[in-house]
Protein backbone atom coordinates (compact mmCIF):
# COMPACT_ATOMS: atom_id res chain seq x y z
CA UNK A 1 0.00 0.00 0.00
CA UNK A 2 1.40 3.63 -1.20
CA UNK A 3 1.56 6.41 1.56
CA UNK A 4 1.50 10.15 0.61
CA UNK A 5 1.85 12.50 3.54
CA UNK A 6 2.23 16.26 3.49
CA UNK A 7 1.73 18.75 6.52
CA UNK A 8 1.59 22.89 6.54
CA UNK A 9 1.11 25.38 8.66
CA UNK A 10 -1.75 27.36 8.27
CA UNK A 11 -1.70 31.66 9.61
CA UNK A 12 -5.42 30.28 10.93
CA UNK A 13 -7.42 28.66 14.06
CA UNK A 14 -8.10 25.15 13.96
CA UNK A 15 -11.76 25.89 13.94
CA UNK A 16 -11.32 27.95 10.59
CA UNK A 17 -8.98 25.47 9.37
CA UNK A 18 -11.99 22.39 10.36
CA UNK A 19 -14.60 24.40 8.84
CA UNK A 20 -13.27 24.47 5.47
CA UNK A 21 -11.98 20.93 5.15
CA UNK A 22 -15.47 19.37 6.59
CA UNK A 23 -17.70 21.15 4.33
CA UNK A 24 -18.30 18.42 1.65
CA UNK A 25 -18.82 21.67 -0.77
CA UNK A 26 -15.83 22.69 -0.53
CA UNK A 27 -13.85 19.69 -1.71
CA UNK A 28 -14.36 20.36 -5.19
CA UNK A 29 -12.69 23.98 -4.83
CA UNK A 30 -9.53 22.24 -2.54
CA UNK A 31 -8.59 18.95 -4.76
CA UNK A 32 -8.00 20.28 -8.71
CA UNK A 33 -8.94 16.62 -10.16
CA UNK A 34 -12.48 16.47 -8.44
CA UNK A 35 -15.43 17.36 -10.36
CA UNK A 36 -18.15 16.40 -8.17
CA UNK A 37 -18.64 15.50 -4.73
CA UNK A 38 -22.01 14.34 -3.14
CA UNK A 39 -23.06 13.07 0.22
CA UNK A 40 -25.65 11.37 2.54
CA UNK A 41 -26.49 12.40 4.79
CA UNK A 42 -26.27 16.00 3.82
CA UNK A 43 -23.99 18.68 5.77
CA UNK A 44 -20.78 18.47 7.65
CA UNK A 45 -19.05 15.84 7.76
CA UNK A 46 -20.13 13.07 10.28
CA UNK A 47 -19.18 9.46 11.49
CA UNK A 48 -21.54 7.27 8.85
CA UNK A 49 -21.59 9.39 6.33
CA UNK A 50 -21.44 8.42 2.37
CA UNK A 51 -19.79 10.42 -0.27
CA UNK A 52 -19.63 9.82 -4.23
CA UNK A 53 -16.89 11.71 -5.52
CA UNK A 54 -16.09 11.83 -9.53
CA UNK A 55 -12.96 13.09 -10.47
CA UNK A 56 -10.16 12.87 -12.86
CA UNK A 57 -6.78 10.56 -13.47
CA UNK A 58 -4.79 11.28 -16.92
CA UNK A 59 -8.43 12.89 -18.86
CA UNK A 60 -10.23 9.47 -17.55
CA UNK A 61 -13.65 9.74 -14.83
CA UNK A 62 -12.97 8.09 -11.82
CA UNK A 63 -15.14 7.00 -9.24
CA UNK A 64 -14.78 6.84 -5.74
CA UNK A 65 -17.26 6.17 -3.20
CA UNK A 66 -16.18 7.00 0.37
CA UNK A 67 -17.37 6.42 4.57
CA UNK A 68 -16.38 9.07 6.94
CA UNK A 69 -14.66 6.62 9.97
CA UNK A 70 -13.79 9.57 12.11
CA UNK A 71 -14.36 13.34 13.63
CA UNK A 72 -12.72 14.97 16.11
CA UNK A 73 -13.88 18.35 15.82
CA UNK A 74 -11.09 20.75 15.27
CA UNK A 75 -8.46 17.88 15.56
CA UNK A 76 -8.79 14.80 13.02
CA UNK A 77 -11.37 14.06 10.28
CA UNK A 78 -10.49 10.41 8.20
CA UNK A 79 -12.52 8.86 5.41
CA UNK A 80 -12.10 5.75 3.66
CA UNK A 81 -12.80 3.95 0.75
CA UNK A 82 -16.30 1.91 0.01
CA UNK A 83 -16.65 -0.90 -2.19
CA UNK A 84 -16.56 0.15 -6.40
CA UNK A 85 -14.52 2.33 -8.05
CA UNK A 86 -10.62 3.12 -8.38
CA UNK A 87 -8.83 2.04 -5.38
CA UNK A 88 -9.03 -1.85 -3.73
CA UNK A 89 -8.25 0.15 -0.63
CA UNK A 90 -7.78 4.17 0.71
CA UNK A 91 -7.97 5.82 3.72
CA UNK A 92 -7.39 9.68 4.14
CA UNK A 93 -7.01 10.80 7.33
CA UNK A 94 -6.32 14.90 8.11
CA UNK A 95 -5.00 15.96 11.76
CA UNK A 96 -5.05 19.99 13.02
CA UNK A 97 -2.71 20.51 15.85
CA UNK A 98 -2.56 24.34 17.15
CA UNK A 99 0.62 26.23 16.94
CA UNK A 100 1.48 29.93 18.01
CA UNK A 101 0.78 30.92 14.62
CA UNK A 102 -2.35 29.24 13.88
CA UNK A 103 -2.43 25.53 12.89
CA UNK A 104 -0.60 23.11 11.41
CA UNK A 105 -2.48 20.39 9.08
CA UNK A 106 -1.03 16.98 8.14
CA UNK A 107 -3.03 14.96 5.51
CA UNK A 108 -1.93 11.17 5.12
CA UNK A 109 -3.43 8.87 2.40
CA UNK A 110 -2.86 5.45 2.01
CA UNK A 111 -4.23 3.50 -1.46
CA UNK A 112 -3.70 0.81 -2.87
CA UNK A 113 -4.68 1.07 -7.27
CA UNK A 114 -7.87 -1.39 -8.05
CA UNK A 115 -5.21 -3.74 -10.48
CA UNK A 116 -8.11 -4.41 -12.72
CA UNK A 117 -9.31 -1.03 -13.25
CA UNK A 118 -5.55 0.34 -14.03
CA UNK A 119 -4.96 -3.17 -16.51
CA UNK A 120 -7.59 -1.59 -18.50
CA UNK A 121 -7.25 2.47 -18.16
CA UNK A 122 -4.22 3.71 -16.08
CA UNK A 123 -0.92 3.11 -14.75
CA UNK A 124 0.27 2.62 -11.33
CA UNK A 125 2.47 5.65 -11.59
CA UNK A 126 0.22 8.06 -13.18
CA UNK A 127 -2.25 7.12 -10.23
CA UNK A 128 0.30 7.85 -7.91
CA UNK A 129 1.34 11.42 -9.23
CA UNK A 130 -2.30 12.52 -9.11
CA UNK A 131 -2.86 11.08 -5.68
CA UNK A 132 1.21 12.86 -4.70
CA UNK A 133 -0.78 16.38 -6.84
CA UNK A 134 -4.06 16.68 -5.16
CA UNK A 135 -2.66 16.07 -1.52
CA UNK A 136 -0.40 18.66 -1.82
CA UNK A 137 -2.99 20.81 -3.55
CA UNK A 138 -5.29 19.89 -1.06
CA UNK A 139 -3.37 21.70 1.71
CA UNK A 140 -2.36 24.33 0.03
CA UNK A 141 -5.59 25.69 -1.15
CA UNK A 142 -7.36 25.20 2.20
CA UNK A 143 -4.30 27.26 3.72
CA UNK A 144 -4.95 29.98 0.85
CA UNK A 145 -8.89 29.81 1.70
CA UNK A 146 -8.18 29.69 5.60
CA UNK A 147 -5.80 32.80 5.60
CA UNK A 148 -8.36 34.94 2.84
CA UNK A 149 -8.76 38.39 5.18
CA UNK A 150 -11.85 40.32 4.72
CA UNK A 151 -12.30 43.35 2.29
CA UNK A 152 -12.49 46.69 4.17
CA UNK A 153 -15.36 48.11 4.30
CA UNK A 154 -16.09 51.17 2.11
CA UNK A 155 -16.17 54.30 3.46
CA UNK A 156 -19.18 56.72 3.51
CA UNK A 157 -18.24 59.33 1.77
Amino acid sequence: MATVEQTVDIAASPETVWSIITDPSNLPKLVPDLISNEVDPPGRAAVGQKGHAVGKIAGRRVDIFTEVTEVQPNKKLAFSQRPGGLFKSFSNTVTLAPTKTGTRATQTTKYEPSLGYLGKVLSSLVVSRSIEKNVKAFLTNTKEIAELKEMPKPSAG
